[in-house]
Order: structure tokens, then C-alpha cells, then sequence
């Protein structure tokens, strides 16, 4: 029995969610992060769950019949708790819990887009989604620059006296500059204002950590770590051309490990030119998968 869609101010609902987040983690599905992302960006979130062995926190923006479960600028992945893989037989009758949570969703709203990791999004195909697979390379820690490719190893090395690393939260709107102009570079818009992010950043606390790279006084390079104490992801981070970003990664690594962080995820590798860049780390790519949902067209006679 899936239950109805509850607002963060449920208390009952927000203990029963973190109950669930304790066993499964993952920073972009923490209530910090909800409350967070949805003051920022004036978004109103809505949980579902099935029973208690799984959750879905949705992000809705607007009203009526414009009301759309949306992904949050920068967030990486949809807040899908889900504490056991579900058998195959169940999944083949469609009676997973992931297939009552969607229900859930498109019941909400008939517009929806969602960014989830799972083995197998077949649950989401047969129930009328469009699935595209996506791609992240992700670094077990400690990582060991041996196994790095020739080019990224010589270049830290050979650079890294030249820089001073830096960590301190006060730099984060450098960061997000730097980032502005990585993302001008490629043609594109950075996806919030940089008002915005800050606020972002500020509202993750120490849950966020802001690295820069320094030369001659001047920050060539720098990023945003967000991680929920077990995962670290490579968030908000930008640099100028040149070897900035490899010294930069390659001093702040070690300090992930040494703080207890397992996974440093890369967020995404689905730019050729980025996705070289990350895999000279010697990563391993890991799929998953976004998950959209349009309207159906219904042509007169």
C-alpha cells in the first residue's frame, strides 16, 4: 500500500524518511539538501512512500496543471531511497516498490523528470517513462596517482609546487565564477544564478567543502565538494585552462580519504572533452539513468 505525498513540515513524515536515509545515504536525498534546494529555488517538496522499505522525495514546481516534478539545478541525483533490489519476478509483475512510487509521481503530476541509480529501469519503461541512460565515473579511496594516466600524473607532479591549495568556505563565489566561465567555454548558461548557489552552499554547511588552487595570488582553479560524510561528489567547479584542475584534485583526494570519504563521484561524464579529462583519474564508469514523463497527445477524430 503506498501511502499519500507528505510536506517537509510532517514530522512524523520527515522521522520515518531519515530512518530510511540513515541506511541508504546519498547527500542529494538528505532533508538538508530538500529544504535547501527548495528555499533556493522556490521549489515544494513532496514524499511518497511505499510502506517502510522505500522512498521518493519529489521536488514540484508551479501549480495545476503546470505542476511538474522537476530536477533541481545541480543536483545530481533524485532523492530515490530504496533499501533492497527488488527480486526479478517482482519486477516482471510490476509490483516493486519502485513501481508504486512512480505510480505516486504521476498521480502528483503527469510532467515529471527524475535521475536515479538502479541495475534495472525496466520498472520505469513498462510503466510508459522515457529512460535514458546516463554515465559517471566514480574513484574508490584512497586513490593511488600510479594508476592516473601518464599525462595527468606528470602534470601534477611537475606543477603542483607552483600552487597553494586552499580550503575555506568564505571562497565559495569564486568557485562558482570559475565555474560560470567553464560553463561559457562550452557554450552554455550556467543552469542558477550565482546568488543562488551561494545561498546553496551556505545552507549545506559543512557539508559542502570549497577547495581552490592558487598561483601567484590568483585562483586558477577550484571546487565544491558536496558529500554526506561516506560519498563525495565534484559539484560546483570551474578553472582556467591549464593544469590548475589536476594539481587541484590531485592534492585535495587525499584529504577526502583522510576524513573517512569512500567514493568521490566525478557527476557525470557525458561531455567527450570533460569525460577525458575525469578519465585520465583512472575512474570507474557507472551508469544510471534519467527518467521522463510527458503527457500523452490525444488527437480529435
Amino acid at each position: 500500500m503506498t501511502n499519500s505525498a507528505y510536506t517537509l513540515d510532517d514530522t512524523g513524515a520527515r522521522a520515518r524518511y531519515q530512518s530510511l536515509w540513515e541506511h541508504a545515504r546519498g547527500i542529494f536525498a538528505s532533508l538538508r539538501y530538500a529544504e535547501a534546494a527548495s528555499s533556493v529555488f522556490g521549489l515544494k517538496p513532496k514524499i511518497c512512500f511505499h510502506e517502510d522499505e522505500a522512498a521518493l522525495l519529489l521536488h514540484l514546481k508551479g501549480g495545476g496543471k503546470l505542476r511538474h516534478v522537476v530536477i533541481p539545478p545541480f543536483t545530481q541525483y533524485s532523492a530515490l531511497l530504496l533499501l533492497n533490489p527488488p527480486p526479478a519476478h517482482l519486477i516482471h509483475r510490476q509490483k516493486t516498490p519502485l513501481d508504486e512510487l512512480l505510480k505516486s509521481a504521476e498521480q502528483i503530476s503527469n510532467r515529471a523528470d527524475l535521475l536515479v541509480t538502479m541495475d534495472d529501469p525496466r520498472t520505469a519503461q513498462w510503466r510508459g517513462w522515457e529512460v535514458k541512460p546516463l554515465f559517471t565515473y566514480l574513484i574508490h579511496l584512497p586513490a593511488d596517482p600510479d594508476d592516473w594516466s601518464s599525462g595527468a600524473r606528470r602534470t601534477w607532479r611537475s606543477n603542483t609546487s607552483d600552487y597553494t591549495i586552499r580550503e575555506n568556505s568564505e571562497l565559495a563565489g569564486e568557485v562558482i565564477d570559475l565555474c560560470r566561465m567553464s560553463y561559457q567555454r562550452h557554450g552554455r548558461k550556467l543552469p542558477a544564478s550565482p546568488t543562488a548557489l551561494e545561498t546553496l552552499v551556505r545552507e549545506m554547511g559543512d557539508w559542502g567543502r570549497v577547495f581552490v588552487a592558487e598561483r601567484n595570488g590568483i585562483t586558477e582553479a577550484g571546487a565544491i565538494i558536496l558529500h554526506d560524510e561516506h560519498t563525495a561528489h565534484y559539484w560546483i567547479a570551474g578553472s582556467i585552462p591549464g593544469p590548475s584542475m589536476t594539481v587541484l584534485l590531485g592534492e585535495i583526494l587525499p584529504l577526502l580519504s583522510e576524513s573517512g570519504i569512500s567514493v568521490f563521484d566525478f557527476v557525470g561524464a557525458n561531455t567527450p572533452s570533460i569525460a577525458e579529462f575525469k578519465r585520465s583519474f583512472a575512474p570507474a564508469l557507472t551508469q544510471y539513468y534519467h527518467l521522463r514523463r510527458r503527457p500523452r497527445i490525444h488527437f480529435g477524430r
